[in-house]
């Protein structure tokens, strides 16, 4: 039997695909709705972004994408986990270029530079909690976990080389505890159009927080608090 291939078709004045067999089409259809959550995110924030709005933009249609995540919150945590790796990375190749010195300031400032380099990620963090992981089957939030965990591990055993005086069960702590800083900084930092006029007022043009010296300052507290006998 000929193999089912996936090409796209004009269905209704927009380009869809048709259904896909091989593991490749169907990658490249997976690829396809990530892509554009990942745009979409960019664009419109995490609150914008709809499956209705994914499926548009992948030029699929919504129910082809329950062919591949369960809903939008299962989207959305696939991109964490993409951008929680790339993070990562980052983090580790930054730390093992660091000395064992346990200078927290040098490590600080790399965590907070990668981490204001990746907005998307800092946008997902701040919604990962509250909405995303509210709103998934079990088995989804079990596999996010399970994998979200294991990349997070890497950074906090690089963590411990460079700041030898940091028990590995501190440095689990602290990287809940900044990751838990940042989802709650990132929103305050973000300026509304109604807060950008209230802050042309005297009375509140100091309103206005600002998201790395506040993630640096927190950052070197935390890690300080920590290496205190």
């Amino acid at each position: 039997m000929a193999k089912t291939v996936e090409i796209s078709q004009t269905v209704g004045g927009a380009n869809e695909w048709r259904r896909a067999r091989s593991p490749e089409h169907k990658l490249v259809r997976k690829e396809a709705i990530l892509s554009a959550a990942r745009y979409l995110v960019d664009t419109e924030g995490v609150e914008g972004t709809t499956l209705s709005d994914i499926a548009r933009q992948a030029n699929l249609s919504k129910a082809n994408c329950y062919r591949y995540f369960e809903n939008r919150e299962a989207v959305l945590l696939q991109v964490v986990l993409e951008e929680t790796r790339d993070w990562t990375d980052a983090i580790v190749d930054g730390l093992n270029g660091l000395s064992r010195n346990g200078d927290v300031k040098v490590v600080s400032e790399l965590l907070v530079r990668e981490t204001l380099k990746r907005p998307r990620l800092c946008e997902l963090i701040s919604s990962m909690w509250t909405v995303l992981e509210q709103n998934v089957s079990a088995e989804v939030l079990a596999d996010f976990k399970h994998e979200f965990r294991k990349v997070a591990s890497q950074w906090t055993t690089a963590l411990v080389e460079v700041l030898p005086k940091l028990s590995e069960d501190q440095a689990k702590q602290f990287s809940l505890f900044f990751l838990l800083f940042i989802g709650s900084a990132w929103p305050a930092c973000k300026v509304s159009p109604v807060m950008g006029q209230l802050m042309l007022r005297k009375e509140f043009a100091n309103l206005e927080v600002d998201l790395k010296s506040t993630l640096h300052s927190h950052t070197v507290t935390l890690l300080k608090g920590l290496l205190t006998p």
